[in-house]
């Protein structure tokens, strides 16, 4: 792409990112019960036995909602292979993993899938409560969680949007910077990344980043997002209103089914409700102010170059959905991992598929078969 074009290009998908995060308010997943039960049982689509326990984990004193799916101790490949972890993207939870899980522990992997804190059925503690949500916070409940709970040496991180920015700070160990050392319990751990359509940071301030962009139009990014902070994302009682008053199934619907460009139907009653009971969690409003408003953190284009050595030599597969409009690959991540695709130096490989901004679960088959032809390279 040439320069003048990328400067066009970065105005339009600040202003349409900017734009869909309105829309995506309503974006914060199921709520914990007051109790979630232990249970043992046999995976009905999976063509294996396979084990799955749903459980809280503590993390900093809070309520962690985890699920884990392992196959049968007679699998000849389960002890051989990676486990892999699913990280979730904004809003979202461990439910949209459906498919991909299912054909994980089909191939003989463990899978294990967390709600992020603030986030799906997990806790959703405040600014009250001294938690400040960030990109290096869930980086380090990812990697708090694969200390206590995951027994082989071997581990691959997946991630969509969000959490692959995550699944990166976690594996890198950046989110310990601040304490003077940037290697964590993963970082020797980890075999892989597997990446689904990966965003820019916790919120779009972080398209401000991104290195082609002109003066100016950091400038402008920041100044719209500034405004909408100020008259939205930190207003509570908005907030409070859209997500109590404005907020329906039949919303949610729609506007899953405009990011599931390949299948719409995909969309059903289990999605939605899993996107519509946190609207009435009261905690859920201290939360997604806070994702908004905080501070972006670390971009993908400052991963690479703090750590280009690690990451140069970690496998990373990249699967994008070429409809989506959250992040097109046009956008300034895609064209970073297309380049470093295109570079023999590294370990980065880039498949396109057809769907939209979760192309796993719009596009389970095509989107799957990827990662999992890219696993088989990792365990041969």
């Amino acid at each position: 792409m040439t320069q003048s074009s990328n400067r066009s290009l970065g105005s339009s998908i600040a202003i349409r990112a900017i734009l869909l995060l309105i829309c995506l308010i309503v974006c914060a997943d199921s709520f914990l019960p007051n109790a979630i039960s232990n249970y043992r049982g046999t995976s009905r689509s999976s063509s294996l036995s396979v084990t799955v326990q749903e459980t809280v984990w503590k993390y900093k004193g809070h309520d962690i909602y985890t699920n884990i799916k392992t196959p049968s101790s007679t699998s000849s490949t389960h002890k051989s292979n990676p486990a892999v972890l699913l990280i979730h993207g904004f809003g979202c939870s461990t439910t949209y993993w459906r498919e991909t899980a299912t054909a994980l522990v089909d191939q003989g992997y463990e899978v294990h899938s967390v709600d992020l804190l603030g986030q799906g059925k997990s806790a959703k503690p405040g600014r009250a409560d001294g938690t400040i949500y960030s990109i290096a916070l869930w980086a380090d409940l990812v990697d708090s969680y694969a200390k206590d709970n995951i027994q082989q040496d071997d581990i691959v991180l997946a991630g969509n949007s969000l959490g692959s920015v995550v699944a990166l700070v976690a594996a890198t160990g950046d989110f310990n910077a601040e304490d003077g050392t940037d290697e964590a319990w993963l970082t020797k751990r980890v075999k892989g990344i597997c990446m689904f359509n990966c965003g820019g940071g916790l919120n779009s301030r972080g398209f401000a980043k991104e290195p082609w962009l002109t003066p100016t139009q950091r400038l402008l990014i920041n100044s719209l997002y500034s405004v909408l902070t100020f008259f939205i994302f930190n207003n509570r009682w908005l907030l409070t209103y859209i997500l109590d008053e404005v907020v329906t199934r039949e919303l949610l619907s729609n506007t899953l089914q405009s990011l599931y460009k390949y299948n719409p139907d995909r969309v059903d009653d289990e999605l939605v409700d899993s996107f519509y009971l946190p609207a009435k969690d009261d905690g859920s409003v201290d939360a997604l102010s806070q994702i908004y408003c905080n501070d972006p953190g670390v971009t993908p284009f400052e991963l690479h170059e703090k750590y280009s050595d690690f990451l140069n030599d970690l496998p990373i597969q990249l699967v994008w959905g070429e409809e989506d409009v959250v992040t097109p690959i046009e956008g300034g991540v895609g064209q970073l991992y297309l380049d470093l695709a295109a570079d023999k130096g590294n370990n980065v490989s880039f498949q396109m598929v057809k769907g939209g901004h979760v192309p796993f679960d719009d596009n389970p088959i095509e989107s799957n078969k990827v990662m999992l032809q890219w696993l088989d390279g990792l365990v041969a």
